[in-house]
């Protein structure tokens, strides 16, 4: 497996910067994750979708 990695981007707005860390965060163990995990990182990802959208 090719590992890949994730690094943060500087928020255009300094009081998104947890948002976009833990974003960032989430996006990496998705791509690290078993099939079974990805369904988990998926679910939290899904509570941000308001804020990205």
């Amino acid at each position: 497996m090719k590992q890949v990695l994730v690094s943060p981007q500087k928020p255009a707005i300094p009081q998104q910067d947890a948002l976009i860390l833990e974003l960032n965060r989430l996006l990496a163990c998705y791509q690290l994750a078993s099939q079974e995990d990805r369904e988990i990182v998926w679910s939290v990802l899904n509570k941000y979708v308001d804020k990205i959208i």
